[in-house]
Protein backbone atom coordinates (compact mmCIF):
# COMPACT_ATOMS: atom_id res chain seq x y z
CA UNK A 1 0.00 0.00 0.00
CA UNK A 2 1.33 3.40 -0.82
CA UNK A 3 1.13 6.07 1.82
CA UNK A 4 -0.93 8.46 -0.22
CA UNK A 5 -3.84 5.22 -0.07
CA UNK A 6 -3.05 4.72 3.36
CA UNK A 7 -4.07 8.99 4.29
CA UNK A 8 -6.56 8.80 1.59
CA UNK A 9 -8.83 5.17 2.07
CA UNK A 10 -10.61 4.82 5.38
CA UNK A 11 -8.18 2.61 8.17
CA UNK A 12 -9.37 0.61 10.88
CA UNK A 13 -9.06 2.26 14.17
CA UNK A 14 -6.44 -0.69 15.04
CA UNK A 15 -4.10 0.43 12.20
CA UNK A 16 -4.28 3.71 12.99
CA UNK A 17 -4.24 3.35 16.89
CA UNK A 18 -0.85 1.02 15.82
CA UNK A 19 0.93 3.64 13.36
CA UNK A 20 0.44 6.15 15.91
CA UNK A 21 2.07 4.67 18.80
CA UNK A 22 4.99 3.96 16.44
CA UNK A 23 6.86 4.01 13.12
CA UNK A 24 10.11 3.89 11.36
CA UNK A 25 10.94 5.70 7.73
CA UNK A 26 13.23 4.23 5.97
CA UNK A 27 14.88 3.60 2.27
CA UNK A 28 11.81 5.25 0.94
CA UNK A 29 9.07 2.90 2.95
CA UNK A 30 6.91 3.75 6.15
CA UNK A 31 6.44 0.82 8.80
CA UNK A 32 5.12 0.10 11.88
CA UNK A 33 6.58 -3.07 13.44
CA UNK A 34 4.69 -5.16 16.17
CA UNK A 35 6.73 -8.21 18.16
CA UNK A 36 6.91 -9.83 21.73
CA UNK A 37 8.89 -12.09 23.19
CA UNK A 38 8.81 -15.36 25.25
CA UNK A 39 8.67 -15.32 28.48
CA UNK A 40 9.91 -17.82 31.27
CA UNK A 41 6.12 -18.48 33.05
CA UNK A 42 5.06 -20.28 30.11
CA UNK A 43 6.85 -23.38 27.97
CA UNK A 44 8.82 -22.36 24.65
CA UNK A 45 6.48 -24.20 22.42
CA UNK A 46 3.68 -22.28 23.86
CA UNK A 47 5.52 -19.04 22.48
CA UNK A 48 5.97 -20.51 18.95
CA UNK A 49 2.35 -21.49 18.50
CA UNK A 50 1.01 -18.58 19.32
CA UNK A 51 2.90 -16.48 16.39
CA UNK A 52 1.05 -17.82 13.49
CA UNK A 53 -1.80 -16.94 15.63
CA UNK A 54 -0.96 -14.06 16.48
CA UNK A 55 -0.36 -12.46 12.92
CA UNK A 56 -4.08 -14.03 12.18
CA UNK A 57 -5.66 -11.33 15.54
CA UNK A 58 -3.55 -8.68 13.99
CA UNK A 59 -5.17 -9.11 10.06
CA UNK A 60 -8.97 -9.84 11.92
CA UNK A 61 -8.72 -6.28 14.03
CA UNK A 62 -7.43 -4.45 11.12
CA UNK A 63 -10.22 -5.68 8.78
CA UNK A 64 -7.56 -6.89 5.98
CA UNK A 65 -4.54 -8.71 5.84
CA UNK A 66 -2.56 -5.63 5.60
CA UNK A 67 0.14 -7.50 8.41
CA UNK A 68 3.01 -9.92 7.39
CA UNK A 69 6.12 -11.32 9.30
CA UNK A 70 8.86 -9.06 9.21
CA UNK A 71 10.88 -12.43 10.59
CA UNK A 72 9.97 -15.17 12.67
CA UNK A 73 9.12 -13.63 15.63
CA UNK A 74 7.83 -9.83 14.12
CA UNK A 75 5.22 -8.32 11.71
CA UNK A 76 4.91 -5.71 10.18
CA UNK A 77 2.59 -2.83 8.48
CA UNK A 78 4.67 -1.61 5.42
CA UNK A 79 3.66 1.94 3.15
CA UNK A 80 5.33 2.85 0.12
CA UNK A 81 5.92 6.38 0.82
CA UNK A 82 5.55 7.68 -2.54
CA UNK A 83 4.45 11.46 -0.94
CA UNK A 84 8.56 11.67 0.61
CA UNK A 85 6.92 12.31 3.70
CA UNK A 86 9.84 12.99 6.91
CA UNK A 87 9.00 12.03 10.37
CA UNK A 88 7.24 15.32 11.04
CA UNK A 89 5.35 15.66 7.94
CA UNK A 90 4.00 11.81 8.25
CA UNK A 91 3.01 12.76 12.00
CA UNK A 92 0.77 15.74 11.86
CA UNK A 93 -0.97 13.86 8.68
CA UNK A 94 -1.36 10.57 10.57
CA UNK A 95 -2.71 12.68 13.42
CA UNK A 96 -5.02 15.06 11.13
CA UNK A 97 -6.76 11.72 9.44
CA UNK A 98 -7.22 10.42 13.48
CA UNK A 99 -8.99 13.65 14.81
CA UNK A 100 -10.90 13.40 11.62
CA UNK A 101 -12.01 10.19 11.96
CA UNK A 102 -15.45 9.32 13.31
CA UNK A 103 -14.60 7.43 16.20
CA UNK A 104 -12.70 10.19 17.52
CA UNK A 105 -15.62 12.66 17.74
CA UNK A 106 -17.61 10.15 20.07
CA UNK A 107 -17.64 10.38 23.68
CA UNK A 108 -17.99 7.33 25.53
CA UNK A 109 -15.54 4.37 24.92
CA UNK A 110 -17.13 2.56 22.49
CA UNK A 111 -15.42 -0.48 20.08
CA UNK A 112 -14.23 1.60 17.97
CA UNK A 113 -11.69 3.68 20.49
CA UNK A 114 -10.84 0.33 22.12
CA UNK A 115 -9.89 -0.77 18.85
CA UNK A 116 -7.74 1.91 18.79
CA UNK A 117 -6.47 1.45 21.75
CA UNK A 118 -5.32 -2.05 21.13
CA UNK A 119 -3.52 -0.95 18.20
CA UNK A 120 -1.92 1.66 20.02
CA UNK A 121 -0.63 -0.36 23.14
CA UNK A 122 -0.65 -3.88 22.44
CA UNK A 123 1.07 -3.95 19.16
CA UNK A 124 4.50 -3.28 21.28
CA UNK A 125 3.33 -3.59 24.83
CA UNK A 126 4.82 -6.24 27.52
CA UNK A 127 3.01 -7.60 30.58
CA UNK A 128 5.15 -6.39 33.31
CA UNK A 129 5.34 -9.37 35.89
CA UNK A 130 6.69 -7.42 38.40
CA UNK A 131 4.18 -4.30 38.83
CA UNK A 132 0.73 -4.48 37.12
CA UNK A 133 1.06 -2.65 33.92
CA UNK A 134 1.20 -3.19 30.23
CA UNK A 135 4.53 -1.48 29.34
CA UNK A 136 5.62 -0.03 25.91
CA UNK A 137 9.00 2.06 25.14
CA UNK A 138 7.64 5.73 23.90
CA UNK A 139 9.26 7.19 21.43
CA UNK A 140 9.10 10.93 20.45
CA UNK A 141 10.99 12.84 17.77
CA UNK A 142 10.03 16.19 18.71
CA UNK A 143 7.43 18.08 21.30
CA UNK A 144 4.57 17.67 19.47
CA UNK A 145 5.05 13.40 19.29
CA UNK A 146 5.94 13.67 23.11
CA UNK A 147 2.65 14.93 24.00
CA UNK A 148 0.70 12.33 21.77
CA UNK A 149 -0.09 10.94 25.31
CA UNK A 150 -2.58 13.81 25.78
CA UNK A 151 -4.95 12.94 22.85
CA UNK A 152 -5.38 9.30 24.46
CA UNK A 153 -5.91 10.85 28.35
CA UNK A 154 -8.32 14.18 26.49
CA UNK A 155 -10.21 11.85 23.98
CA UNK A 156 -10.41 8.45 25.02
CA UNK A 157 -12.02 8.20 28.37
CA UNK A 158 -9.29 6.30 29.71
CA UNK A 159 -9.04 7.43 33.62
CA UNK A 160 -5.94 9.38 33.64
CA UNK A 161 -5.06 7.95 36.53
CA UNK A 162 -4.32 4.89 34.60
CA UNK A 163 -1.68 6.16 33.13
CA UNK A 164 2.11 5.94 34.34
CA UNK A 165 5.03 7.56 32.53
CA UNK A 166 8.90 7.09 33.26
CA UNK A 167 11.01 9.23 31.07
CA UNK A 168 14.32 7.88 30.43
CA UNK A 169 16.79 10.47 31.82
CA UNK A 170 15.16 9.77 35.30
CA UNK A 171 15.73 6.24 35.34
CA UNK A 172 18.41 5.35 37.68
CA UNK A 173 19.93 2.82 35.15
CA UNK A 174 20.08 5.32 32.77
CA UNK A 175 21.92 7.76 34.71
CA UNK A 176 24.49 4.65 35.74
CA UNK A 177 25.19 3.71 32.09
CA UNK A 178 23.84 0.71 33.30
CA UNK A 179 21.13 0.32 30.85
CA UNK A 180 20.11 3.18 28.69
CA UNK A 181 16.78 2.37 28.51
CA UNK A 182 14.03 4.44 26.34
CA UNK A 183 11.06 6.24 28.10
CA UNK A 184 8.51 3.58 29.09
CA UNK A 185 4.56 4.85 28.80
CA UNK A 186 2.28 2.14 30.74
CA UNK A 187 -1.10 1.77 31.92
CA UNK A 188 -2.52 0.05 34.31
CA UNK A 189 -3.02 -3.84 33.71
CA UNK A 190 -6.13 -4.66 35.74
CA UNK A 191 -8.09 -1.63 33.83
CA UNK A 192 -6.60 -2.43 30.65
CA UNK A 193 -7.85 -6.02 30.56
CA UNK A 194 -10.95 -5.49 32.32
CA UNK A 195 -11.84 -2.29 30.04
CA UNK A 196 -9.98 -3.41 26.31
CA UNK A 197 -8.85 -6.73 26.35
CA UNK A 198 -6.38 -8.47 24.55
CA UNK A 199 -5.88 -9.58 21.17
CA UNK A 200 -2.98 -12.19 22.09
CA UNK A 201 -3.63 -14.66 23.86
CA UNK A 202 -0.41 -15.31 24.75
CA UNK A 203 -0.18 -12.48 26.92
CA UNK A 204 -3.29 -13.40 28.03
CA UNK A 205 -1.80 -16.74 29.31
CA UNK A 206 1.35 -14.86 30.78
CA UNK A 207 -1.10 -12.78 33.52
CA UNK A 208 -3.31 -15.90 33.86
CA UNK A 209 -0.12 -17.24 34.69
CA UNK A 210 1.50 -14.53 36.78
CA UNK A 211 -1.44 -12.97 38.58
CA UNK A 212 -3.89 -15.79 38.84
CA UNK A 213 -7.10 -14.15 36.83
CA UNK A 214 -9.48 -16.02 34.26
CA UNK A 215 -10.34 -14.52 31.21
CA UNK A 216 -12.71 -15.46 28.31
CA UNK A 217 -12.50 -14.88 24.43
CA UNK A 218 -15.74 -13.03 23.39
CA UNK A 219 -17.18 -12.91 20.06
CA UNK A 220 -14.64 -10.70 18.64
CA UNK A 221 -11.52 -12.68 19.72
CA UNK A 222 -10.78 -10.23 22.39
CA UNK A 223 -9.90 -11.93 25.47
CA UNK A 224 -11.21 -10.36 28.82
CA UNK A 225 -10.38 -10.91 32.30
CA UNK A 226 -12.54 -11.51 35.18
CA UNK A 227 -11.13 -8.89 37.12
CA UNK A 228 -12.47 -6.13 39.94
CA UNK A 229 -12.21 -1.89 38.73
CA UNK A 230 -8.74 -1.14 40.40
CA UNK A 231 -8.39 1.69 42.76
CA UNK A 232 -6.68 4.22 41.51
CA UNK A 233 -4.04 7.02 43.63
CA UNK A 234 -4.21 10.87 42.33
CA UNK A 235 -3.14 11.41 38.68
CA UNK A 236 0.04 12.55 38.20
CA UNK A 237 1.14 12.02 34.42
CA UNK A 238 0.21 15.52 33.34
CA UNK A 239 2.06 16.58 36.55
CA UNK A 240 4.68 14.70 35.07
CA UNK A 241 5.16 15.57 31.53
CA UNK A 242 4.43 19.11 32.26
CA UNK A 243 7.73 19.15 34.61
CA UNK A 244 9.86 16.97 31.99
CA UNK A 245 9.07 19.46 28.96
CA UNK A 246 10.03 22.82 31.41
CA UNK A 247 12.95 20.67 33.75
CA UNK A 248 14.62 17.79 31.24
CA UNK A 249 13.46 17.96 27.71
CA UNK A 250 16.01 19.68 25.65
CA UNK A 251 18.30 20.10 28.03
CA UNK A 252 22.08 18.88 29.00
CA UNK A 253 21.50 18.06 32.55
CA UNK A 254 24.35 16.62 34.44
CA UNK A 255 24.75 13.64 36.71
CA UNK A 256 23.99 15.44 39.93
CA UNK A 257 21.17 17.65 38.51
CA UNK A 258 19.61 14.51 37.46
CA UNK A 259 20.37 13.10 41.30
CA UNK A 260 18.98 15.70 42.52
CA UNK A 261 15.32 15.88 39.83
CA UNK A 262 14.77 12.04 41.39
CA UNK A 263 15.36 12.70 44.59
CA UNK A 264 13.04 16.19 44.38
CA UNK A 265 10.66 13.62 43.19
CA UNK A 266 10.80 10.94 45.45
CA UNK A 267 12.56 8.53 42.82
CA UNK A 268 14.89 7.10 45.62
CA UNK A 269 14.91 6.83 49.39
CA UNK A 270 17.59 8.84 51.36
CA UNK A 271 18.91 6.98 54.46
CA UNK A 272 18.96 10.51 56.27
CA UNK A 273 16.54 12.91 55.82
CA UNK A 274 19.02 15.56 56.98
CA UNK A 275 22.78 15.76 57.31
CA UNK A 276 24.92 18.07 59.88
CA UNK A 277 26.94 20.79 57.85
CA UNK A 278 30.72 20.80 58.43
CA UNK A 279 31.65 23.51 61.08
CA UNK A 280 34.91 23.09 60.46
CA UNK A 281 34.98 24.34 56.85
CA UNK A 282 32.86 27.26 57.93
CA UNK A 283 35.50 27.93 60.32
CA UNK A 284 38.25 27.87 58.23
CA UNK A 285 36.60 29.95 55.56
CA UNK A 286 36.12 33.00 58.52
CA UNK A 287 39.25 32.64 59.67
CA UNK A 288 41.59 32.42 56.88
CA UNK A 289 39.44 33.83 54.13
CA UNK A 290 40.00 38.18 53.55
CA UNK A 291 36.84 40.07 54.76
CA UNK A 292 35.47 41.17 51.99
CA UNK A 293 31.84 40.65 49.91
CA UNK A 294 32.31 38.53 46.81
CA UNK A 295 28.88 39.23 45.72
CA UNK A 296 29.72 43.67 45.81
CA UNK A 297 33.61 44.10 46.49
CA UNK A 298 34.11 45.84 43.11
CA UNK A 299 31.15 48.44 44.20
CA UNK A 300 31.46 49.33 47.73
CA UNK A 301 34.14 48.69 50.10
CA UNK A 302 33.13 46.03 53.02
CA UNK A 303 33.18 48.80 55.84
CA UNK A 304 29.97 50.88 53.67
CA UNK A 305 28.08 47.53 54.07
CA UNK A 306 29.17 45.79 57.37
CA UNK A 307 29.94 46.53 60.82
CA UNK A 308 33.74 45.91 62.61
CA UNK A 309 33.36 43.13 65.20
CA UNK A 310 34.83 42.78 68.47
CA UNK A 311 37.42 40.97 66.62
CA UNK A 312 38.16 44.15 64.66
CA UNK A 313 37.07 42.01 62.01
CA UNK A 314 34.29 42.98 59.42
CA UNK A 315 31.12 41.21 59.88
CA UNK A 316 30.43 38.70 57.13
CA UNK A 317 28.50 35.48 56.41
CA UNK A 318 29.68 32.76 55.18
CA UNK A 319 27.44 31.10 52.22
CA UNK A 320 27.18 28.03 49.83
CA UNK A 321 27.54 29.54 46.59
CA UNK A 322 25.59 26.03 45.11
CA UNK A 323 22.81 25.39 47.54
CA UNK A 324 23.59 22.27 49.77
CA UNK A 325 19.76 21.63 50.29
CA UNK A 326 20.05 18.04 51.60
CA UNK A 327 23.17 17.04 49.18
CA UNK A 328 26.44 16.90 51.64
CA UNK A 329 28.29 16.67 48.63
CA UNK A 330 28.01 19.99 47.96
CA UNK A 331 28.95 21.17 51.89
CA UNK A 332 32.72 21.34 50.90
CA UNK A 333 35.42 24.34 51.55
CA UNK A 334 35.22 24.98 47.79
CA UNK A 335 31.57 25.55 48.11
CA UNK A 336 31.99 28.14 50.63
CA UNK A 337 32.48 32.23 50.25
CA UNK A 338 32.22 35.14 52.31
CA UNK A 339 29.15 37.51 51.49
CA UNK A 340 28.45 40.81 53.46
CA UNK A 341 24.27 40.63 55.07
CA UNK A 342 22.60 42.61 52.38
CA UNK A 343 23.74 40.03 49.53
CA UNK A 344 23.48 37.23 51.35
CA UNK A 345 20.02 38.25 52.26
CA UNK A 346 19.54 39.10 48.57
CA UNK A 347 20.41 35.70 47.51
CA UNK A 348 17.59 34.01 49.55
CA UNK A 349 15.28 31.80 47.18
CA UNK A 350 12.24 34.92 45.99
CA UNK A 351 14.01 37.00 48.19
CA UNK A 352 15.50 40.03 44.98
CA UNK A 353 14.31 39.57 41.60
CA UNK A 354 16.25 36.84 39.44
CA UNK A 355 17.96 38.98 37.39
CA UNK A 356 19.88 41.19 40.52
CA UNK A 357 20.44 37.31 41.93
CA UNK A 358 22.00 35.93 38.59
CA UNK A 359 24.43 39.49 38.58
CA UNK A 360 25.79 38.67 41.92
CA UNK A 361 25.89 35.28 41.33
CA UNK A 362 28.28 36.07 38.19
CA UNK A 363 30.46 38.59 40.30
CA UNK A 364 30.93 35.51 42.54
CA UNK A 365 32.14 32.93 40.15
CA UNK A 366 34.34 35.78 38.91
CA UNK A 367 35.76 36.51 41.95
CA UNK A 368 36.11 33.38 43.17
CA UNK A 369 38.23 30.73 41.47
CA UNK A 370 37.31 28.02 43.69
CA UNK A 371 33.85 28.80 42.97
CA UNK A 372 33.89 28.58 39.66
CA UNK A 373 35.76 25.49 39.06
CA UNK A 374 33.36 23.61 41.39
CA UNK A 375 30.43 24.41 40.13
CA UNK A 376 31.42 23.48 36.36
CA UNK A 377 32.36 20.38 38.12
CA UNK A 378 28.94 20.02 39.54
CA UNK A 379 26.86 21.15 36.20
CA UNK A 380 29.12 20.00 33.94
CA UNK A 381 29.53 22.89 31.93
CA UNK A 382 32.34 25.83 31.32
CA UNK A 383 29.50 28.25 29.60
CA UNK A 384 29.35 30.91 33.16
CA UNK A 385 26.45 31.99 31.19
CA UNK A 386 24.77 28.22 31.92
CA UNK A 387 26.64 28.28 35.52
CA UNK A 388 24.87 31.24 36.77
CA UNK A 389 21.44 30.09 35.41
CA UNK A 390 21.89 26.65 37.17
CA UNK A 391 22.65 28.19 40.38
CA UNK A 392 20.25 30.30 40.53
CA UNK A 393 17.30 27.87 39.84
CA UNK A 394 18.27 25.89 42.91
CA UNK A 395 18.35 28.79 45.42
CA UNK A 396 17.00 27.96 48.67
Amino acid sequence: MKVSEFLNNTQSPFVLGAFFSRYVIEKGFIQTISQYKSTKFLDDSIYKSSLPLYLDALNYQSSDRIWEYKSKTSFQIVLENDLDLNNDRFYKLLLRKIMLSPFFIGEILDDDKKEFIRGFFEIRGSVDTSRPYLSQDYFYNSELELKRLRLLIDNFNIPEEAFNINFRELQSQFVSGENRRNTQFRINLFWYIKNIGLINEYKAKIIKEVYGINYKRNIDEIFYFECEEPSFTKAMINERLGFYLNTIYGKNLSNYEIDKIRKDLEFEEEKNDKFKRDVNIVKFMRIYAPDICAGCNDIYDIKDRSFLTRQNRYYTEIHHCISVGKDKELDVLENLVKLCPTCHRALGKGSSSAEYQKELIKRILNSNQQNLEFAKIIFASDDINILVEKIQENLK
